[in-house]
C-alpha cells in the first residue's frame, strides 16, 4: 500500500516499532506524548465519543486473575498482604488499559467485538504511562513477617501493578493508573473525561465493522475536530490488520482541504 514514508519514519524516530499502523495515516504525537490504542466494541466506542470519555476499570476487574497478586511464596502472611493490596486498590485506585498498536488480529477478537468494534487511538501524556512487563517468573521480594500494607514500599506497588504473566505478552500493554477520587463518578462506577492527558487522535473502523464511516466522521468532526477516522482491513500478504487505503485516501484529502464530512 502507497503511504507517507516520511510518516513512518518520524514515527521509527520516535520510538515507535517500525510497523505501527497509524504511520500509514498521520503523523506521531509530540515527544512529551505516547500515541496508545483503546479497543471496545461499536456500541461502546460511539458512546465514549459522544460523552468525550473512558469508563475506568479496576485491577480486580481486569481480565488476568494474577493482577496485583504477582508476589511469589507460599506463606499465608504474603498471600493475605495481596488480598488486602487488592482491596485497598479497588477503593481507591482506577485504571485504563491501552495497547501500543492495533494491527494484531488477536486483539481485535478478544477486545474488538470480533473485528466489527472499533478502536480509539489516545495521546497520553508518558510522564503518566506504565508500561506492563511481562515476566516468566512471579515478583520475588523481601517482605516483613507482617500483613501490614505499611510495609509494602511504593517502588513495590508500582512494580505489581505492572507485572503480568509472559502469556499476556501478545497484548502489548501500556497503562495508566490514577486515584478514584481525581475521575467522574456515575452511581457505582467511574469515569475519565477526554482532555489533555487523555487526548483523541484517532478512530480507526475494524474490518467487519457495520457502522459507516461516514458517519462516524460526522460525529468526531463534529465533537473532535482534528481527528482522523478511517477504516481496516486483514492484510493480503500478512497476519496482520491494516488501514483501508480508500478510507485513508479521502481522510488525508478532507484534512488537507479543511473540508467537512
Amino acid at each position: 500500500m502507497p503511504e507517507q514514508k516520511e510518516f513512518r519514519d518520524q514515527w521509527v524516530a520516535a520510538g515507535y516499532d517500525s510497523h505501527i499502523g497509524s504511520a500509514v495515516v498521520v503523523q506521531p504525537p509530540s515527544p512529551d506524548k505516547l500515541r496508545a490504542y483503546y479497543f471496545t466494541s461499536a456500541e461502546y466506542a460511539i458512546s465514549n465519543i459522544a460523552l468525550g470519555r473512558l469508563k475506568v476499570s479496576r485491577f480486580s476487574n481486569l481480565n488476568d486473575p494474577f493482577e496485583l497478586l504477582a508476589l511469589k511464596s507460599n506463606r499465608s502472611h504474603v498471600r493475605n498482604l495481596a488480598r488486602l493490596l487488592r482491596e485497598e486498590y479497588d477503593k481507591s485506585t482506577g485504571l485504563i488499559c491501552f495497547c501500543k498498536d492495533w494491527i494484531s488480529p488477536p486483539m481485535w477478537s478478544h477486545y474488538g467485538s470480533t473485528h466489527r468494534g472499533i478502536c480509539l487511538g489516545f495521546n497520553l501524556n508518558r510522564s503518566a504511562v506504565l508500561e506492563v512487563i511481562y515476566a516468566d517468573d512471579r515478583v520475588l521480594e523481601s517482605l516483613p513477617k507482617s500483613s501490614r500494607l505499611e510495609g509494602v514500599s511504593e517502588k513495590l506497588r508500582k512494580n505489581l501493578s505492572r507485572t503480568k504473566s509472559r502469556h499476556w505478552e501478545y497484548e502489548g500493554e501500556v497503562r495508566t493508573v490514577f486515584p478514584l477520587d481525581s475521575v467522574v463518578k456515575e452511581g457505582t462506577l467511574y469515569f475519565k473525561p477526554f482532555g489533555p492527558d487523555l487526548e483523541l487522535a484517532e478512530v480507526i473502523l475494524g474490518a467487519f465493522c457495520e457502522l459507516p464511516l461516514a458517519g462516524i466522521r460526522r460525529l468526531v468532526s463534529s465533537l473532535h475536530p482534528g481527528v482522523v477516522a478511517f477504516s481496516s482491513r486483514l492484510a493480503w500478504n500478512s497476519f496482520s490488520v491494516v488501514p483501508l487505503k480508500e478510507s485513508i485516501d479521502d481522510e488525508l484529502e478532507r484534512m488537507r482541504l479543511g473540508v467537512a464530512p
